[in-house]
Formats: C-alpha cells, sequence, structure tokens
C-alpha cells in the first residue's frame, strides 16, 4: 500500500490555506507584563513591648540569665533602654533578716566587678531591676524564702558616677532615676522594604521575547519548534502598523513563515533573512515538517 504524504504537515500548504482563510494563525495568549520594585514603607508602630518591659522591671527582679545588659555612653547600665541596678539575688551569707539588711552591693555602672563577672562567665547569677526605694528582694539562703532587704551602692559604681557628675549626696536612687532615666517614646517609626508588583508598558524586544516563552519558541505559522534558534522567530504586526501592540495583531512567526505574510516580499531577498530561512527548513525537516521546495 502506498503510504500518502500528511499534506497538513507540508508548509506549502499551510501557507496556502492561511492566506485562503481557510485556517487561521491562533491568537497569542494572553501575558502580563509586571516588574517587581523594592518600596520603602515607614509606619508608627507603638513601643508596646519596651514599655510593658520598663513597667515589669520596676515591680520584679528579671534574670540575666533570659536579658542582656548595655553599657550606655555614660558607663550606667540598661537593659531594653531602661537604666537600672544589677546585684546577687540568691544571697548565701551576709543577709540580715532582722535589720533587713545584706553585705551585698548593687551596681548601676560597669564596674570592676561587672566586669570580672562577665568575663568569668557568671551573668546568671545576676538580676536586674529599676525599683527605686532601694529595697530589694534576694532569696536569703540560710532562711530558705524571699526577704526584702536594702543594698547599698558598690564603692566601685560610686566612683564612676563621682567622675561622670552624676553622685548627689545623700545618693538616692528615686532621685538619680529621676534625673538619668531615659525617655522610652511611646511609639516608633519602622521602616520595612515592600515589594510592590506594577504593570509597564514593554519595548518591541522584550514585548517579542515574552510571547515566544509563551508559545514555547513554536512558530504559529507552521509549527516549527525554534527555543534552539529564537532569533529565527519574529514578532509580527498583521496590519502592518509596527507601534500597533495589541495582542490579537501579533503573531510569533518563524523566518519562513513571516516571508509569506502580505506585502513581505522585501525579506526574501535579504541576504540574512534567506541564511536564516535554510537553517529553519533544516528544523523543520528534522521535527517532520516537510517542504516541496
Amino acid at each position: 500500500m502506498i503510504k500518502l504524504p500528511d499534506f497538513s504537515a507540508c508548509v506549502e500548504v499551510k501557507h496556502l490555506l492561511q492566506k485562503m482563510g481557510v485556517i487561521k494563525i491562533p491568537e497569542l495568549p494572553d501575558v502580563e507584563f509586571v516588574k517587581t520594585r523594592v518600596k520603602i514603607v515607614e509606619t508608627i508602630v507603638p513601643n508596646t513591648e519596651q514599655l510593658q518591659f520598663a513597667e515589669k522591671i520596676k515591680l520584679k527582679a528579671v534574670s540575666l540569665a533570659h536579658e542582656t545588659f548595655t553599657v550606655v555612653k555614660d558607663e550606667t547600665l540598661e537593659v531594653n533602654g531602661v537604666k537600672c541596678c544589677i546585684y546577687i539575688k540568691n544571697q548565701s551569707q551576709g543577709v540580715n533578716p532582722y535589720n533587713k539588711t545584706s553585705t551585698y552591693k548593687f551596681h548601676l555602672c560597669n564596674c570592676k566587678t561587672i566586669q570580672d563577672m562577665v568575663l568569668k562567665g557568671r551573668k546568671d547569677r545576676y538580676v536586674a531591676t529599676s525599683r527605686a526605694d532601694g529595697i530589694f528582694p534576694v532569696n536569703a539562703q540560710n532562711y530558705y524564702k524571699e526577704i526584702l532587704v536594702s543594698l547599698e551602692l558598690c564603692k566601685n559604681c560610686r566612683d564612676i558616677l563621682i567622675h561622670n557628675g552624676m553622685y548627689k549626696e545623700p545618693f538616692s536612687l528615686k532621685n538619680f532615676y529621676e534625673e538619668y532615666q531615659p525617655d522610652i517614646p511611646k511609639t516608633f517609626r519602622r521602616t520595612e522594604q515592600v515589594p510592590i508588583t506594577e504593570k509597564y508598558a514593554p519595548d518591541h524586544t522584550e514585548r517579542a521575547n515574552k510571547y515566544k516563552q509563551s508559545i514555547h519558541y513554536k512558530c504559529q505559522g507552521c509549527g516549527v519548534d525554534c527555543s534552539q534558534h529564537r532569533s529565527y522567530l519574529h514578532m509580527h504586526h498583521v496590519n502592518g502598523e509596527g507601534t500597533d501592540n495589541k495582542r490579537s495583531n501579533l503573531k510569533i512567526l518563524c523566518v519562513i513563515c513571516h516571508m509569506e505574510q502580505p506585502f513581505h516580499d522585501h525579506m526574501k531577498g535579504n541576504p540574512r533573512f534567506q541564511k536564516e530561512a535554510q537553517i529553519v527548513r533544516q528544523l523543520q525537516k528534522e521535527q517532520g515538517i516537510f517542504t516541496v521546495i
């Protein structure tokens, strides 16, 4: 039995049927031309967390096992932006439960004791508070319970405060905090980088590349796959108006199918297009798209 050729795969037949209006080149799929840019957005945010912490540390001692203190410019100690006292809460000796006193000291500055404590990795023994009455909760280990005692300011811390003009006799934590405690702002500005997607008008090359990609680099006329030779696919304007970039006016065609469009005879005499056409014909042959030429 004689096997007849499949004329639906013949380039010339396709071109003829297209010119006769029997078959139409399909419309390009819709594509979006969008780009993403980063927009800087500034918002006013309630400073809730720091304000709540400032109230908390006034009422109770906070373990430095869970918080980090900082040494600020005036050599005093702050936790989360709040000036505070640092002291050892678990006191094994030196506590007088009757007089409510202790031989332990509290620290306001980055004194030698605090520096040694950090150097030896013993920060977890300390707690911080901004309580202003000079009374501190301690665990008197000889009595197995928490009691309130008065502590004195560390001598080294006092010397630092005197040197920095921050010590006044008689010393009072209440007066010290009133004068030197930083104001905590009720709000703060937060800057965020927000990705914004915007539509835009592409240039000719970008538009052509996007549409070629949308049809997987296959000619809408003959179906040849030009994914390895993308420059041999052209974006054709059906009405001949090169600035009319409506999707309905655009077709993606290989150089051979482009040559066959009305008023495109000038392409056939162009050496560049002739060379491209030779390569596309080889691709058609390899892909089972035959020509009678």
